[in-house]
């Protein structure tokens, strides 16, 4: 009997058997986690942290995008997508997450995920320990990084969330997009709006993230076609002799239109570009 085995994308190749590929693991993974909306539900907490007296400080994500820890967000929005349920964990072998992050090679593949893991340790988003079979046992934790136990997002009032969409990875966003472009999409998806602006010199403030670095991300994203510019807006500013400058206005294609939230954008809403728009702050 003759066995024929089949390569996909990012497969590693050879003779006889071979491990399977990226996307076929990614899949069983996103299968496994059996959400019935194919979208992974995460806190704003990871972008910005917010305290009881109302303060907000940078969350997580900040760290990720100074310590160009790639990796450790792929790894974690994959193991927020499985962790749907019970005590929020889960348990694989290593050749498993380093398949799903394109690394065949056994030895390099189970280092690299453990230097990821302890980089989301260290932030307080997950526990790791040991599990049976060789297997490691990921426990996720809140997304403010403070080491509370995981719960369902939007059980109680004050608690947003965004949505990622399982066609991030079904479209291969994960291999496509650079660290800043994740970073950006994660914060224009945190609008929940059809229509929002990105101010740059704001994003250091608000989510820790350099202007610089989220200008790189804005481009990628519209070079993508995944983020749009809709239109323009005044504002006031003591920054120009006028007193009023203009900035975009942004919304997000399909797939990752939030959802619940009316029409997604489309071709024509993003050609049309309106006349006399009221200065808005």
């Amino acid at each position: 009997m003759t066995t024929t085995t089949h390569h996909g994308f990012n497969s590693p190749g050879g003779q006889g058997p071979s491990p399977l590929g990226q996307p076929e693991t990614i899949k069983l993974i996103l299968d496994r986690s059996q959400r019935p909306n194919r979208t992974v539900p995460i806190r704003r907490a990871l972008l910005q942290r917010e305290a009881r007296d109302g303060t907000k400080s940078p969350g997580a994500l900040a760290a990720l995008v100074r310590r160009s820890a790639k990796r450790p967000l792929d790894l974690y929005l994959l193991l927020s997508a499985v962790t749907s349920g019970g005590d929020f964990s889960v348990t694989e072998w290593s050749t498993t997450w380093a398949r799903s992050v394109g690394i065949f090679d056994e030895t390099a593949g189970t280092a690299a995920v453990s230097r990821a893991w302890k980089v989301l340790k260290e932030l307080q988003l997950i526990t790791r320990a040991r599990g049976e079979g060789g297997k490691s046992t990921l426990t996720k934790l809140h997304e403010d990084g403070s080491g509370r136990p995981y719960t369902t997002p939007g059980e109680g009032l004050g608690d947003p969330y965004l949505q990622l969409p399982y066609e991030y990875w079904d479209r291969g966003w994960h291999n496509v997009l650079s660290l800043p472009g994740k970073a950006m999409l994660l914060i224009a998806s945190n609008e929940r709006k059809l229509r929002f602006t990105l101010p740059q010199e704001r994003m250091p403030g608000w989510f820790g993230i350099s202007a610089d670095s989220a200008g790189k991300g804005i481009r990628e994203l519209s070079e993508h076609d995944i983020l749009v510019q809709l239109d323009d807006e005044w504002y006031d500013t003591l920054k120009t002799r006028s007193g009023r400058a203009s900035r975009p206005v942004y919304g997000l294609r399909p797939p990752f239109t939030p959802r619940a939230l009316g029409e997604p954008v489309t071709d024509e809403a993003a050609t049309e570009i309106s006349s006399g728009t009221a200065p808005k702050e």
